[in-house]
């Protein structure tokens, strides 16, 4: 028999698509048949999850539809589909990974298509694997028979993937986040993070990124802990540290039998020996203490009353319960044995130190508990009697907790959050022993007999399972500040990178730092932080985890898109600057409007403004889609259609119109209109000459503007906004100090060509106009046949220069001289284009070719180098100090 699911396919993509953030994997699975109605129902049902299984139960789920829970969107039309989807999702978090939602992207009879979160590539596909035979086993064989054998598979799943994982405490932290809305970032296998940049925190368990060593060094020294609080007049037992055996005697005998003995430097209740009466259990108890670490022994007098622990943090009583030892009650027909069996059949408690619940074994404490009660284990105890089976109330040991928070008087409430404070502990977990929580210390006695640094929450999961604990401790820690930083996305054609600098001018103008990724490279201030393209998902992800980082700015292109996916769940602004001619035939983008499609996916995103292109119908429908409060246009004129419209029905726009004599860029609301700067003030439109950068330092205005900058801010970013090296890396960069005029851009599409040849030919010029050109050609000769003309035209002298690693990667020329084959094919197109022999020099080696064209220029000429804004400094920084080389080149 064929399984019902099979995986055809499953791609890692590092960033999100289809709703899932902030990691997707797109699965396909083939379908063979169907599973009946009322077997669906029970595969939708809590029963049959619990039932996959029962040692790991979810936080958060309520009673209804957990399918929904894991799902973006909610339930679709597809119940298999759904069923699979979330799963997939509920399988990776048993595994202890900090997963979020999955996305149904189509569902029919014989296909279904997830895109599903991940952070394991391995534990995915083994989770994929898992739910389809699962499915397909209960299909084949029945629920039970289909559960029985999933969940033998299961278990092997996560024995393998829950060591990797997260510890309880920092999934369930993720989890409470993501329930926020809080972005959740997994650094490395025991390290989350919860937010970005600034904003962001990081968690351990519950160690925090603002838990301070000493603090955490203090409470682990239980002694010098104690020490420390008692000078603090926080109530202390009376404590005394010993290396040797009579000296324990001694102590025992000064503060009274009976006694506590404990490690110094011990936790989850280990070597802890409650109530020592004795010189033979003081002899065992201190070996055992003793045999645990060399730091020595603590004898502590014993404090009567119960064992509380109150939770603290960033200086407040989050919760507070009593623990109680592990133990069996009494029904009056049943002995301890078979109370204890009882007990330690519940699924929750297991071996495991991260069980929920942990198994009780009749081991020597429980028989010397049972001693003390005066019974044995076949005894039969009175129905309703506690019989302790444990002398610490650790969950660790077998205890569990119950909820005090709503009883516990203010002032033991007061000295618990005193003790986390002397300590310095962000989040500390302090130990309480007093008779009545509900009653002061100062009354009935009580004292701190620890304080835990990096205390477990499993006390007030156990007492309080409706209550998110980790959640309200994100609230508090969140307290005052957003867990994100203001993020703005741009995308589009041409512009994009100028465009993100300048907003990142602005916000570092308005005394931020803000942190930008573009092609050309990635910035934290004024920082170039890194010189490769790792604009969208990889960018994104440097600004995300630099703590220096206060808002963000993302070039979102094509190919990143592809590959990557969305940088973020949502953004908070986004820019679509125009859809052209570029990169049409790769990647399945066969057409303008699939290039719209995909790009729309930013402004799709953008939660707060959308900010388009007015004089672009592809940018304009791409409005249609989006949900951003604000709608804002930009056209070059006011009386542009679209945005005039959009002016009349009261809508926001950003255009350039006279004021005051010269042309202004204006913003507007409606009929109101607001001049922001003279384009001639902005040093980077080169005078009012550069159109490219009006529309660029537009588009800035509009999504400052959005983000709340103030309009002073930007006028004076963008009045101090030059094409230059230093703020504009490779975009019109007009380079000073030379005996000639030297331009480097990137331009590198037709559109581009054309308004940089525009641009010279406006420029005055009394030499000769030379070009180099490494951009154009190496893909193939399209894009110079699409610019042939104008740069015949433009230019007295044109270099052409290969790149062999972009020849290689388009695969355009298969000769067995793919760079000649590329120059002798550029020499043709010229030529066809009315370029004379004399007019074209080439040769394969770009040092001759870049030395001999700086070499060559004369007073007057202006020197145009369209090659990647690194090769072309490198030639010139060479040029500034040593010449260049004038051999190698070939004039035809």
């Amino acid at each position: 028999m064929d399984d019902l699911l099979k995986i055809s396919a499953l791609r890692f993509v590092p960033g999100g698509m289809y709703g899932v953030a902030p990691t997707t994997a797109l699965l396909t699975l083939e379908v063979n048949g169907t599973i009946p109605g009322d077997l669906l129902d029970q595969l939708a049902s809590r029963d049959s999850l619990n039932a996959l299984n029962q040692t790991e139960p979810l936080s958060g789920l309520g009673q209804g539809d957990w399918l929904s829970h894991f799902l973006v969107g909610g339930r679709g039309e597809s119940r298999l589909a759904d069923v699979i989807a979330a799963l997939i999702v509920v399988v990776q978090l048993w595994a202890r990974s900090p997963v979020h939602k999955a996305q149904v992207i189509s569902a029919s009879t014989d296909r279904i298509r997830l895109a599903v979160p991940w952070w394991n590539r391995i534990l995915t596909r083994d989770a994929a694997d898992l739910v389809a035979g699962y499915l397909s086993a209960v299909a084949a064989f029945g629920m039970e028979d289909g559960t029985a054998r999933a969940r033998r598979h299961l278990d092997r799943v996560l024995r393998q993937a829950q060591p990797e994982g997260l510890s309880p405490n920092s999934l369930r932290f993720a989890r409470s986040a993501m329930a926020r809305g809080m972005p959740v970032t997994l650094l490395n296998g025991r390290t989350l993070q919860i937010g970005w940049g600034a904003n962001a925190r990081q968690f351990m368990s519950s160690f925090t990124d603002q838990t301070p060593a000493l603090g955490e060094r203090l409470s682990r020294h239980k002694f010098h802990c104690n020490r420390r609080l008692a000078r603090a007049a926080v109530p202390v037992p009376d404590t005394r540290l010993v290396q040797s055996l009579p000296q324990a005697r001694a102590a025992a005998e000064a503060l009274g039998w009976p006694v506590v003995v404990k490690p110094v430097a011990a936790d989850q209740g280990r070597g802890v020996h409650v109530g020592v009466g004795s010189f033979a259990a003081l002899e065992h108890a201190f070996r055992g203490a003793s045999d645990m670490q060399d730091h020595g022994v603590l004898v502590e007098e014993l404090v009567p009353g119960d064992d509380y622990r109150i939770l603290v943090a960033d200086g407040r009583m989050v919760m507070a319960c009593r623990r109680i030892p592990g133990g069996v009650t009494g029904d009056g027909t049943s002995t301890v044995n078979a109370l204890l069996d009882r007990l330690n059949a519940d699924p929750l408690r297991g071996t495991d130190l991260r069980s929920a619940l942990v198994r009780i074994s009749p081991d020597s404490e429980a028989l010397s508990c049972l001693e003390a009660a005066g019974l044995t284990p076949d005894s039969i105890p009175q129905e309703g009697r506690f019989v302790p089976l444990r002398r610490t109330a650790n969950i660790s040991t077998g205890g569990t907790a119950v909820d005090v928070t709503d009883l516990i008087h203010p002032d033991n409430q007061m000295v618990a959050v005193r003790a986390a404070r002397i300590a310095r502990l962000d989040i500390a977990g302090v130990d309480f022993l007093c008779p009545d929580i509900g009653r002061s210390y100062r009354e009935v006695g009580g004292a701190i007999c620890e304080v835990n640094g990096q205390p477990g929450f499993r006390p007030h999961w156990l007492s309080a399972p409706g209550r998110d604990v980790n959640g309200d401790i994100l609230d508090i820690l969140f307290e005052d500040h957003p867990a994100r930083i203001p993020t703005a996305a741009i995308t589009g054609t041409n512009g994009k990178s100028t465009t993100a600098r300048m907003l990142h001018h602005i916000w570092q103008t308005a005394g931020k730092t803000a942190g930008v990724c573009t092609t050309a490279g990635t910035w934290v201030g004024p920082d170039r932080i890194d010189t490769k393209n790792l604009s969208g998902v990889p960018g994104a992800a440097l600004l995300f985890s630099d703590p220096a980082v206060e808002a963000a700015v993302l070039e979102m292109p094509r190919k990143g898109l592809i590959l990557y996916g969305q940088a973020c769940d949502h953004y908070d602004v986004a820019a679509f600057l125009n859809v052209q001619d570029d990169h049409i035939g790769q990647d399945g983008i066969k057409t303008l409007e699939d290039m719209a499609r995909l790009k729309t996916g930013v402004i799709q995103r953008a939660r707060e403004a959308v900010v388009v292109n007015a004089e672009d119908p592809l940018c304009l429908q791409a409005l249609g889609t989006a949900v951003a409060r604000r709608q804002i246009l930009v056209a070059m004129r006011p009386d542009t259609t679209a945005l005039a419209d959009h002016l009349t029905a009261g809508g926001d726009g950003i255009f350039v119109a006279a004021h005051e004599g010269a042309d202004w860029i204006i913003s507007a609301r409606g009929a109101q209109r607001i001049p922001v700067i003279k384009v001639g003030d902005i040093p980077a439109t080169l005078g009012g000459r550069l159109r490219f950068n009006i529309m660029n330092a537009m588009f800035a205005t509009a999504l400052a503007d959005a983000q709340g900058l103030s309009a002073s801010a930007i006028r004076t970013a963008l009045a101090s906004f030059e094409a230059s090296r230093e703020m504009n890396l490779g975009r019109y960069n007009i380079i000073d100090g030379l005996p000639f005029q030297l331009i480097v851009d990137f331009a590198h599409n037709e559109p581009g060509v054309t308004e940089f040849c525009r641009f010279v030919r406006d420029l005055p010029v009394t030499g000769r106009r030379h070009l180099a050109v490494q951009i154009l050609g190496n893909s193939g000769p399209y894009k110079l046949e699409a610019t042939a003309a104008d740069l015949v035209e433009t230019f007295d002298q044109i270099c052409v220069i290969p790149n062999l690693s972009v020849i290689r990667k388009h695969s355009y020329y298969k000769s067995q001289d793919p760079e000649g084959e590329m120059l002798q094919t550029c020499r043709a197109v010229l030529h066809k284009n009315g370029a004379t022999g004399s007019q074209i020099m080439t040769s394969q080696s770009e040092d001759a070719i870049l030395d001999q064209i700086l070499s060559i220029a004369e007073p007057g000429d202006l020197v145009a180098l369209l090659v990647g804004a690194d090769v072309a400094y490198r030639y010139i920084d060479k040029f500034r100090t040593q010449g260049g080389s004038k051999a190698g080149a070939e004039s035809v």
